[in-house]
């Protein structure tokens, strides 16, 4: 099957989400992604709080882990344009509660998470209207 430049932009976020998230879906990888990255927020005296995680904490770390999982599978398999869009404005919602989350005081490492999560948002978001309106790409 051929797949568009954007449907390829599409697909390739959703690999980009299977390698970074798949892991929070399984309950012992999930406990051992949370110990590396709050290894890594420690050993590395970034700023702000890491909290511990307690089970509540990992239910849904489990849940957002196995919605954003499915939801990339199916980018991957059906990489429709339109599921572009509403991956940019999921990826939009994210970035805004990771800020939030550094307004609060959390962990610096999550700027390594939202830099690349508003990144995705930007350029799915950019393809999309590009697509849907060739005439004013040409103009940009």
């Amino acid at each position: 099957m051929t797949y568009t430049p954007y449907q390829r932009l599409v697909r390739s976020s959703a690999i980009y989400d299977i390698l970074l998230t798949t892991a929070f879906a399984v309950p012992v990888l999930a406990s051992m992604k949370v110990d590396l990255l709050r290894w890594v927020h420690t050993s590395t005296g970034m700023a702000g709080h890491f909290p511990l995680f307690d089970p509540m904490h990992m239910v849904f770390v489990h849940l957002l882990g196995s919605v954003v999982t499915v939801w990339s599978l199916l980018r991957v398999f059906h990489p429709q344009a339109l599921f572009g869009w509403y991956d940019a404005m999921a990826r939009f919602a994210f970035s805004l509660a990771m800020a939030w989350g550094l307004w609060q005081g959390g962990s610096s490492l999550l700027w390594w998470f939202l830099i690349p999560e508003l990144s995705w948002g930007i350029v799915q978001w950019l393809g999309y209207h590009r697509q849907r309106h060739p005439e004013t790409a040409q103009l940009a």
